[in-house]
């Protein structure tokens, strides 16, 4: 595949030097604008992030949040906070942050630089956090923010399709901070320092270190009120990367059953239903993530199968007050 992800290669580095010699102009948005997003195809945390973002932001101005609204089924640019949002309608994503923050304003539109315009007319919103739009380069931000998998770092990646890259590693020069995701509860300072120096970052940039924290499990659907550690569950997932997930449902329950499926899979009743028919009999619920628990609110989940939601956010190494002074700054 290495010679298909040349071409590539080549096509993408034409597509950046037309940006950085002003050919194809980029554009300050009317709002102050952090951007959040990866080289990668996706599973770098991207969602938690941003939410982590929007409750630091919130604490000193109004900020909304604007994505593309990736899988959604409409076009052009939707206030969630001025109609029936579904995940059909804004994407899974955006639908999550709206559920989370229903008093900020959350909008989708594909054309990030007339969405931030549309957010300055229409709302009263003074900062924007754009959602997976690092490689959007039609907008500047105020604030760049790349976020890279510990376990798959984009270092030791390639692009597409003999890697997971959809951009160049080079485009990390772009990003004011770099932030390794996903880090284990262990990382030691050695292990930092390591990967801080296989960054390389430039002097004007920032390198941090998060982890995920899971916190306790909440029921969707069925009459249970809670979900005890060590209960037997069948675990789903639809995610672009969910070992981390399976790991902790793995070391926090016994697990019967667990099944990956690709990146915002809409499940339908049936699926639910032939599962737990099969496996349900062994097990005391279905545990799922928060992204695909806004999926399954979309549909009607047969009567009687427990479904718990296992949240998640974000818990910085170290740093912390360093990486709230770039968001005061930006």
């Amino acid at each position: 595949m290495r010679p298909i992800g040349g071409i590539y290669s080549i096509v993408l580095r034409l597509r950046h030097a037309l940006f950085n010699s002003g050919i194809i102009k980029s554009e300050m948005g009317k709002l102050p604008t952090i951007v959040i997003g990866n080289l990668a195809l996706g599973g770098t945390g991207k969602t938690p992030h941003a939410e982590y973002v929007l409750r630091q932001l919130r604490q000193w101005c109004k900020p909304a949040l604007l994505s593309r609204g990736y899988g959604r089924e409409t076009r052009g640019f939707i206030w969630a906070n001025r109609v029936k949002a579904t995940a059909s309608i804004i994407g899974d994503e955006p639908m999550q942050i709206h559920m989370k923050f229903p008093d900020l304003d959350v909008a989708v539109c594909e054309n990030r630089l007339r969405g931030v315009d549309y957010l300055k007319n229409l709302t009263n919103s003074n900062a924007v956090v754009l959602d997976d739009a690092f490689q959007h380069r039609k907008i500047k931000g105020d604030l760049n923010i790349l976020l890279t998998c510990f376990d798959r770092p984009y270092w030791n990646d390639s692009v597409l399709p003999g890697g997971t890259l959809r951009d160049i590693k080079q485009s990390a020069k772009r990003a004011d901070a770099i932030i390794v995701t996903k880090c284990p509860d262990s990382l030691t300072r050695k292990e930092q320092e390591e990967t801080f120096k296989a960054i390389r970052p430039r002097k004007n940039q920032q390198v941090f270190f998060t982890r995920l924290d899971y916190g306790d499990a909440y029921p969707l659907s069925g009459s249970a009120a809670a979900l005890p550690a060590g209960a037997k569950v069948l675990g789903l997932a639809g995610l672009a990367d969910d070992s981390a997930f399976r790991h902790y449902v793995e070391s926090r329950y016994q697990t019967v059953y667990y099944e990956s499926f690709a990146d915002h899979h809409t499940f339908s009743p049936k699926e639910i239903e032939q599962v737990w028919s099969k496996y349900g009999t062994f097990a005391q619920a279905i545990v799922t993530t928060e992204k695909d628990a806004v999926r399954l609110r979309n549909i009607t989940i047969p009567e009687g199968i427990p479904i718990f939601v296992i949240p998640i956010s974000v818990v910085f190494l170290n740093n912390e007050q360093a990486f709230i002074q770039l968001l005061r700054s930006a």
